[in-house]
């Protein structure tokens, strides 16, 4: 596209993009009425190219790829989706190849749309961000070299492991953005989505001369530059590049990198935001979507531009991409419920994708339940992914002879427990989640996962109060605890709220580091935290805890802590006496729902055998008394049945459960004593 050609498109789309802002026109709708699937999200000609085995487990010179996409598209597939109850899917549109290439696709595209819509299933358009395939692109943009991303060593990227065909795009590039909105605006007029699934919504440094100069505009707004920076004038810094091979960047202390993580991020929150615009402005009901990673990995700003508590206006579904397959591995209790905890915490849905994306495993089906139900209590958008993965047969009738069943006991399930699903989530205990501590330092990152993991280990209810500088920190009311687990880098405000919060009774515990430092990683002369360690409402220590640490990338990985972490359920229980106790394998994690007038405890077995004692659930003297309680294990065909209710040696109530395999609900309702 010329210069002139490209200004014109670019302003027609102007006014279209204003016209909705942001969150305004966010999607309202409930994850537990979604069985999402995926659908044949990517064109022949991208496994042709690759020609080996890859997305959904396909091998790409397989003579029989057109038989199936030719089977996908039809109304065959679309039947067997509703007979197995799935809803909502992405499918293909877009992969990066270029429009005028693709489009050739496009009737078959959208015969297969209104076979969805026939037969009740939303579908989203798929749309690649993250690559532009020169080797057919280029026909029709002659310069897309300029769209390209360049290396710290002046090379253009391409995607990664074997992608050498495959550019990665520069976000700033002129012409990248009206493409995409172009491609935004065809999927939802002419071919009826129901919204955009972006894919690979992430951006690696860019050092081509524009983004360099951009840069330094954005240094030189910065306020006092020669104080923050050591230099009266930035007009000759340049994008500091990624920390040489064997050098470990996780405390990020040097200003100019920090700014170049900051100004990165910014970038691609105000783009999202834009494209989340222009898809409203075309349909106000599309649901804009996309794959953000894994939304807890570490390094995520630095090395993908993202930060995601700043995202939320921008989807109305994250997806979350990662290697977080439930169930045990490596000695660690592999979960999605960080992630879903997160995003809970944003008010937006999640699509937490976890199982093989090359094909199925044997832990996976194994597995299959857990996945599930650990969607439907943590907040997720239940998800079959592969079982209408491509088969020589079309689809794979022993998968569906396998997971059918499952899926309509599942449904069942929800159907009869959909109350106690829907209460809100009882967390008396917030855990800090400080966007300046864990964009900079990976030390406040692990105390974060660890503190996690002594919370769901030993059962105790929680949620993540995300927290940034630029921000007033607003604390819930219902917040009965609050820790900080060296959060690191706070801001003299979020400082002032603490401090305001200790002094009217609130109580916290703080660990490590909190505090020592300000938003940008400086050093303060003294913690002005440590001045409330003498408070009856505060528990301050400097140990940030113990636990070996073995994946905080694709798959988060935190090994079981020194002593159970037991150090910090005694500071929780030493400021608020928790009312509920469990007792169970750590293996156990447990979701407390309640409202005014119920209570409903599920309990989500990870390890492979069953719980076979069952859990205790125990109410302290003093909270009231059990009464009408039920024990349900639906995934097992087990309908609720009386708990007889105990009394307890020093007072109080509790409740034995039966064993159970993966699932178990405890509902019950709470009377004065």
């Amino acid at each position: 596209m010329n210069p002139v050609a490209l200004l014109l498109f670019t302003l027609t789309l102007l006014p279209a993009a204003e016209a909705a802002p942001p969150g305004d026109a966010k999607a309202q709708f409930d994850p537990l009425d979604c069985r999402w699937t995926f659908g044949n999200h990517e064109p022949i000609s991208m496994y042709r190219r690759i020609g080996r085995l890859s997305t959904g487990g396909i091998e790409g010179s397989a003579r029989w790829l057109e038989e199936w996409h030719h089977w996908f598209d039809s109304e065959a597939c679309t039947q067997t989706m509703q007979d197995l109850g799935l809803n909502i899917l992405h499918c293909r549109f877009y992969k990066g190849m270029g429009w005028q290439f693709e489009s050739k696709d496009f009737p078959n595209v959208k015969r297969f749309v209104a076979n969805c819509h026939k037969h009740g299933i939303r579908a989203l358009a798929y749309v690649q961000f993250a690559t532009l395939y020169y080797e057919t692109m280029l026909n029709e943009v002659p310069d897309l070299a300029d769209w390209v991303a360049i290396d710290e060593n002046g090379r253009k990227r391409t995607y990664f492991g074997n992608g050498y065909f495959r550019w990665l795009p520069c976000i700033n590039a002129p012409g990248f953005e009206p493409y995409l909105v172009k491609m935004i605006q065809i999927a939802l007029t002419e071919g009826d989505f129901d919204g955009i699934m972006f894919d690979n919504c992430i951006a690696p440094p860019c050092y081509c001369p524009r983004c360099t100069a951009l840069f330094r505009q954005y240094l030189a707004q910065q306020p006092d530059c020669e104080k923050r920076f050591g230099m009266p004038s930035v007009d000759h810094v340049l994008p500091p590049p990624a920390p040489p091979a064997g050098f470990k960047a996780d405390e990020i202390q040097d200003p100019i990198t920090q700014q170049w993580i900051q100004f990165r991020c910014q970038r691609m929150t105000e783009l999202f935001r834009r494209l989340y615009q222009a898809g409203k402005a075309c349909k106000p009901s599309a649901l804009m979507t996309g794959n953000v990673a894994n939304i807890r990995q570490a390094r995520i700003a630095n090395t993908k531009s993202l930060v995601i508590t700043d995202l939320s206006d921008c989807f109305d579904i994250f997806v979350s991409q990662s290697g977080n397959e439930p169930g045990l591995q490596d000695g660690c209790i592999i979960n999605r419920v960080r992630e879903m905890k997160l995003a809970v915490a944003l008010h937006t849905p999640i699509l937490a994708l976890s199982d093989a994306d090359a094909g199925i495993s044997a832990s996976a089906e194994a597995k299959f339940t857990l996945d599930l139900v650990e969607n439907a209590v943590f907040g997720g958008i239940p998800i079959d992914r592969l079982i209408m993965k491509a088969d020589p047969q079309m689809v794979s009738p022993q998968l569906i002879a396998a997971r059918k069943p499952v899926l309509q006991r599942f449904n069942a399930a929800v159907r009869a427990g959909r109350q106690g699903l829907k209460r809100p989530s009882y967390a008396p205990v917030q855990l800090l989640y400080s966007r300046e501590s864990l964009m900079l330092s990976e030390q406040s990152h692990q105390a974060l996962l660890l503190a996690e993991e002594i919370l769901l280990r030993n059962h105790v209810p929680f949620g993540l109060l995300p927290t940034a500088a630029a921000s007033p920190l607003a604390i819930p009311q219902d917040c009965q605890v609050l820790l900080i687990c060296d959060q690191r880098c706070l801001s003299d405000g979020q400082i002032q709220a603490l401090q305001q919060y200790a002094a009217q009774g609130g109580r916290l515990v703080l660990t490590g580091q909190s505090g020592l430092h300000d938003e940008c990683y400086c050093q303060r002369k003294a913690n002005p935290l440590d001045a409330m360690a003498g408070l009856p409402n505060v528990v301050r220590r400097q140990e940030a805890g113990i636990a070996p640490i073995k994946g905080t990338g694709w798959t988060i990985k935190v090994a079981a802590p020194v002593n159970g972490g037991q150090r910090l359920v005694n500071d929780i229980d030493s400021l608020w006496p928790l009312p509920f106790k469990i007792t169970a394998p750590p293996t156990v994690f447990a979701e407390i729902k309640r409202d005014a007038a119920r209570v409903t405890v599920h309990l989500l077995n990870y390890a492979s055998e069953p719980v076979a004692k069952g859990a205790r659930i125990e109410l302290r003297a003093g909270q009231g008394k059990f009464t009408e309680c039920s024990f349900a294990a639906p995934m097992e065909g087990k309908s609720p049945e009386p708990l007889a209710v105990q009394r307890g040696e020093k007072g109080g109530f509790f409740v034995d459960t039966p064993a159970f395999a993966d699932y178990a609900v405890v509902e019950f309702s709470l009377s004065a004593q």
